[in-house]
């Protein structure tokens, strides 16, 4: 998080010396609103900033997105657990009425000479 940090001021602080250094007049021209003039620094800046907060757009977009997707798998691994949890009980309870089965069929079970 600090190099983005760094790295950001580093960025804004080339971008206002690259601006200083252009200071000069110039006139911009927008289709259907005219002409305006202005410092080049003042453009320099500006679409810097716009830039970044474009970027800024950009990357929330994706950043909630991105929780979204994470809620629903986080809400599907739920549902899936429950799932297993409910075959795990039903396993132990098949084997608990197979156990009971087998100690009534051995209980049951008639011996092998008749005449005993």
């Amino acid at each position: 998080m600090q190099f983005y940090l760094i790295g950001g001021l580093l960025f804004s602080f080339f971008v206002a010396i690259f601006a200083l250094w252009n200071s000069t007049e110039i006139i911009i021209r927008f289709p259907f609103l005219g002409e305006f003039t202005t410092s080049q620094a003042l453009v320099i800046i500006g679409s810097a900033t716009l830039g970044a907060l474009i970027t800024m757009i950009f990357s929330l977009v994706k950043h909630v997105k991105l929780n979204l997707q994470i809620k629903k798998h986080m809400k599907t691994i739920r549902e899936h657990e429950e799932i297993i949890d409910k075959m795990k009980k039903q396993i132990e309870e098949n084997q608990v009425k197979e156990e009971s089965d087998i100690e009534s069929t051995q209980s049951l079970e008639v011996p092998a000479d008749p005449l005993q």
